[in-house]
């Protein structure tokens, strides 16, 4: 969900005016599909696992390696996109992912020892999501009206997302992982007509600066930027690695797969109530309180959950998982916004996430085939309080940069 560095406004002759509806759908579509193989991580990772007999290790791996495709191709993306058709853009990204999807499904299919075919097929769906999600980001930044557009996106694109766990186990149960490849290829298909209501280029796109890195190496604040990102990368490795593993969590807390996705989509559909609750407080109770009383109580859920082996105590903990997450997200991108007014550490927020994403997997992955689960739910506990410490002593100088003799904070 890489967005845009410095987003447009639209001018006069912005093809929005015809329908903004026809742009929330487009957009929605782009978020969906993009993030379709990544949020269906979990639970096909036991069949994946079973057909090539792989351990955790390598299959965390092959799950990073995604993830990181995914996050370079939309940063990269993101400049030239300023200048490119970002409905070509996507229907390239679709193409790319129906293909790697379809070669995902029949590599599934066959003999098990083509694990490093698949390996390959998933850097290529990463590739194919990447430039898809980019397209779509890019596009909603460049409209009249970006706040309301990204809000109403970032709903309506979790609500159809959180339909997918509770509708995965009706494909995996039956076909296996090969079921769940095909699916997402599918979708992919069936949502390329709506690419066509994407939002083009401004027509002055020409005369601005196109390349994300030459604008973040123009934005202010780096080192405290730098800081925030770090303590965000280390923070996402963490929740990406319990990710990974929270369908096989399901299954050691005593749930079949179709409870497993039941609880999956409805824990992450009432979460959302946690991104209504930071929208209620704003700033009521500080920024810096937010984050830590945010970050607490996501680590503990996460650490708990790895060591889940109670039905009950799975939902709960999955709900305090999600609600906690969804409520912290708001106010860790709140702080990257004030650091540049232009939005461009925003932009590069969204890339160190998935790169976390990236990150995470195969770390999880190493150390629940060396050492358990018991270990695994330290890595959260850690991440966290690491994030954690850098931002109790990031806060006070970000809250500064409005004080115009306070510098040294502004560099």
């Amino acid at each position: 969900m890489s967005e845009s560095p410095n987003p447009p406004q639209a001018d006069s002759s912005d093809p929005e005016a015809r329908s903004s509806i026809a742009l929330l759908a487009a957009v929605t579509a782009t978020w969906v599909v993009g993030q379709l193989s990544y949020y269906a991580q979990p639970q096909m990772l036991d069949p994946i696992k079973t057909h090539f007999a792989r351990g955790d290790e390598a299959v965390g791996l092959m799950y990073g390696n995604e993830n990181l495709a995914y996050a370079i191709t939309g940063l990269a993306a993101a400049g030239a996109l300023a200048r490119l058709s970002r409905v070509r853009v996507a229907m390239l990204g679709s193409l790319i992912l129906i293909a790697a999807n379809t070669a995902s499904g029949f590599i599934s299919m066959g003999d098990p020892e083509s694990f490093s075919l698949l390996q390959l097929s998933r850097v290529l769906a990463g590739i194919g999501a990447g430039l898809i999600g980019a397209a779509g980001t890019v596009s909603a930044a460049g409209s009249s009206n970006p706040q309301r557009v990204f809000a109403i996106v970032t709903f309506g694109a979790y609500l159809l997302i959180a339909a997918e766990p509770p509708l995965l186990p009706l494909v995996l149960t039956p076909f296996g992982a090969s079921g769940g490849f095909f699916s997402i290829a599918i979708l992919a298909a069936v949502a390329m007509p709506l690419y066509l209501w994407l939002l083009p280029p401004r027509k002055s796109a020409a005369e601005e600066e196109g390349s994300v890195w030459t604008a973040l190496r123009q934005a202010p604040n780096r080192m405290l930027a730098l800081a925030a990102m770090a303590a965000v990368f280390i923070y996402e490795t963490g929740q990406g690695g319990v990710f990974t593993f929270i369908a096989e969590i399901g299954t050691r807390s005593g749930l079949d797969e179709q409870a497993v996705g039941n609880a999956l989509g409805a824990t992450a559909l009432a979460g959302l109530s946690g991104a209504a609750l930071a929208t209620w407080l704003g700033n009521r109770v500080g920024m810096r309180l937010a984050i830590v009383l945010g970050i607490t109580l996501n680590v503990v859920a996460a650490c708990a959950l790895a060591l889940s082996q109670d039905a009950t105590l799975y939902v709960v903990l999955n709900l305090l998982w999600n609600s906690s997450y969804y409520f912290v997200v708001p106010y860790l991108m709140a702080v990257m916004a004030k650091l540049d007014g232009l939005g461009r550490w925003v932009v590069a927020m969204d890339a160190i996430w998935w790169l976390g994403d990236a990150a995470g997997p195969p770390v999880a992955g190493s150390i629940v085939e060396r050492s358990g689960y018991d270990l695994l739910s330290l890595f959260p506990l850690l991440t966290g309080l690491v994030c954690i410490a850098i931002f109790v002593r990031l806060i006070p100088r970000i809250n500064k940069l409005d004080d115009p003799h306070d510098p040294e904070t502004n560099q």
